[in-house]
């Protein structure tokens, strides 16, 4: 419950003078408020600083230009690249390829920059101008096109040239060259050359040589010239080098001989079609030893080519007796007096004058007759037992000289006769063989005639044992084996061929015996089986076969083949055992072929009878078993390869790729001398034409011809 008490008049007036304070209060607050506000707005402004406005809302940064070269221009060689940008800037190129800088430089105080760069040919690129100030970067780009000028020099990548010039290039680019005020042009293969001949009537003389070139996307537009070079131009032929021919007796092999000619030419001296040897011009003399050749008389003369390539007229044409006694005189001796004593005799080529040498086809003069107390020289006898052969010549080395054997040549020989002949003739022998659905009469007659007159199985599983009159005729198969060999090359009415006839059968009979012993033995102690020898007379007509190649295609060193013995198995054995057994046999073989071939190719051959002997029982050797090996590889009728085949596939064709290759790299020299590159050819042809109709018989009788009518199921009339 409230109890309301009245007002008194003291309380009125207390609450009056409350409200008229807190009115002055607030009044005297705002007051203040507003004179010390400003007061204190203005002591702030004394004492904090004015804020520095920054730069990038006062100063604008230069962006970079590239103003040299223009968009979509075709620069070359060493390109200016030109532009502004802030001062003292730093500017780098870059290529869009990315990675270190093409360059790098500072803008001048005035802003502007340059850099020179060099860039590959190519039809586009992009390059960027990438600008840094105070750790901030800007850049810009320009797409240009680049062609460089190419190379040129003379032709033959010699000092001088005759006539033709060569250098590198964009592939694809045609290219100008510009000699004097004639030009030529070529266009570059995918490797980057090029070549091209400058017009006819150009004369010889120092020239200024430049190239600029024209690539497929430059629309027309060509490259700068490349800078001038010096070329020598010769299109003289030099003249006929002059030829000294030694003293006579001139031997069949290694005689020397010598004459003048252009400083820095390369003299070629033949005797007839052959090539004798070969000398370079020095000091305006040249020197040189001849190679093995042909007892007989030969017209001799010589050639040069000089450094630019210009072949001379051939010389005057001497002829000379090689290996046999000079027909005319040799020139006046002086005649001795008892006071003075007689020189010895010497075989070397008399001093010639000081003024050049002697005339080649100077007259003979008669001898003048020496006094009694004169001592007459003994003299060699040409044409002796110590006379040169063409088995007497040693091959060509296996590896490590300029002559060497080409080994990628040879093994590509090689492989092309497993692919065109020795595959081929296994797909036609096996062909035939189908065909022959019984031995006719005729095919019976023939095999009696060519050594078949017993079945294979009675040839391979039963083998007489070597009678002493087998003996006998195996001798004489030795003997006319070797005969055959020594007619494969010209032959000659002189002793030194009977001295060849005893060193070929000595080799035959060495290559037999490691083709026939070896395996024997080996067979016996590694796979304990029981081997016997066989004469095969059909054999002989293998050499002569590879006798009338020879001299058909005039081949040296010849094809020889002199192997007469082969090998069967005393008992029955199965396919492993008959490989294993030609394995061996092959192997051998190609052995002691490698090892005569080594032989032959790295030693020198000595003057003298013995000396040509030994060297002739080498290459007997090495080619009498190499020859060997290539045939019994070939995988027809009961050769060793057929069962080196029907054992191992793969063992067949590594033995057959290392049998062919030796073979061609011994044949190689030979090869060359079929008539250049157009007798390969032909012979490649004829392989080609072999192996495809070999192929066509296989694949007519396989897939065309209807299977043979049997005649047995038709009634008799």
């Amino acid at each position: 419950m409230t109890l309301f008490v009245p007002a008194t008049p003291h309380a009125a007036a207390t609450r009056r003078r409350a409200a008229v304070v807190a009115t002055a209060g607030a009044i005297l607050g705002i007051v203040l408020s507003v004179l010390v506000a400003p007061g204190l707005s203005a002591s702030a402004t004394e004492t904090d600083p004015t804020p520095t406005p920054s730069p990038d809302s006062t100063v604008a940064i230069a962006t970079p230009v590239i103003e040299r070269p223009a968009a979509s221009e075709l620069v070359g060689d060493a390109i200016t690249f030109r532009g502004t940008a802030e001062p003292s800037a730093g500017i780098d190129l870059y290529s869009e390829a990315g990675g270190q800088p093409l360059c790098s430089v500072v803008a001048n105080p005035s802003g502007v920059w340059t850099c020179e760069v060099t860039l590959e040919s190519t039809s586009s690129v992009t390059v960027r101008a990438v600008q840094t100030v105070d750790g901030q970067t800007s850049e810009t780009s320009v797409q240009i096109s680049v062609l460089n000028a190419p190379t040129a020099g003379p032709g033959g990548g010699g000092t001088v040239s005759s006539g033709t010039v060569m250098g590198s290039g964009l592939p694809g680019a045609t290219v100008t060259a510009a000699v004097g005020g004639v030009s030529c042009t070529a266009t570059v293969d995918s490797t980057g050359s090029w070549f091209c001949a400058l017009p006819a009537g150009t004369t010889s003389g120092s020239y200024q040589l430049t190239a600029s070139q024209v690539a497929p996307w430059s629309g027309g537009r060509s490259s700068a010239s490349s800078a001038p070079t010096e070329l020598t131009i010769d299109v003289d032929a030099p003249a006929p080098p002059a030829v000294t021919i030694p003293a006579s007796p001139v031997p069949a092999t290694g005689a020397t001989f010598s004459g003048t000619g252009e400083d820095g030419a390369t003299v070629t001296l033949f005797a007839g079609p052959h090539s004798l040897c070969q000398a370079v011009v020095t000091a305006g003399r040249w020197s040189c030893t001849s190679a093995a050749i042909d007892i007989g008389n030969y017209e001799v003369s010589a050639i040069q080519q000089d450094a630019a390539g210009n072949i001379s007229t051939e010389s005057a044409r001497v002829s000379v007796a090689f290996g046999t006694a000079a027909t005319a005189t040799p020139a006046p001796t002086p005649q001795p007096n008892s006071s003075t004593p007689e020189p010895a005799p010497t075989s070397t080529v008399p001093p010639t004058p000081a003024d050049g040498d002697l005339p080649a086809a100077t007259p003979e003069q008669p001898q003048a007759q020496p006094d009694a107390s004169a001592q007459a020289p003994t003299a060699v006898t040409p044409g002796g037992w110590s006379a040169a052969t063409r088995f007497s010549a040693g091959m060509k080395p296996a590896f490590g000289s300029a002559g060497a054997i080409d080994w990628t040549l040879a093994f590509g020989i090689g492989l092309a006769m497993v692919a065109l002949l020795a595959v081929p003739a296994r797909l036609l022998a096996g062909t035939l063989r189908g065909l022959r659905s019984a031995p006719s009469a005729a095919a019976s007659k023939g095999a009696r005639l060519t050594g078949r007159n017993r079945s294979r199985h009675q040839e391979f599983e039963s083998a007489p044992a070597l009678s002493w009159n087998t003996r006998v005729t195996g001798a004489f198969a030795l003997v006319a084996t070797a005969t055959i060999t020594v007619l494969s090359a010209p032959v000659a009415d002189e002793p030194a061929y009977l001295r060849l006839l005893v060193a070929v059968a000595l080799g035959i009979v060495a290559v037999n015996a490691v083709a026939v012993l070896v395996p024997r033995l080996l067979a016996r102690w590694v796979f304990d089986v029981s081997v016997d020898i066989r004469l095969r007379p059909i054999y002989l007509l293998v050499s002569v076969g590879a006798t009338v190649l020879s001299r058909t295609l005039d081949l040296d060193p010849a094809l020889v083949f002199g192997i007469v013995f082969g090998l069967a198995l005393t008992a029955p054995a199965s396919r492993r055992a008959q490989g294993r057994l030609a394995a061996l046999q092959i192997g051998s073989l190609l052995v002691i072929g490698v090892t005569a071939l080594l032989i032959s190719g790295s030693f020198s051959v000595s003057a003298g009878t013995v000396g040509a002997f030994v060297a002739e029982f080498v290459n007997t050797v090495a080619l009498a078993s190499l020859g060997g090996a290539a045939f019994l590889l070939l995988p027809i009728a009961n050769l060793p390869g057929r069962q080196i085949l029907r054992w191992r596939r793969l063992v067949w064709l590594v033995l057959a790729l290392a049998g062919f290759t030796l073979l061609a790299g011994v044949l190689s020299s030979a090869l060359g001398g079929l008539g250049g590159g157009a007798g390969i050819i032909l012979i490649a042809l004829l392989s080609l034409v072999f192996a495809a109709v070999c192929v066509a018989v296989w694949l007519w009788v396989r897939f065309v011809r209807s299977p043979a009518h049997d005649e047995s199921s038709t009634p008799s009339a």
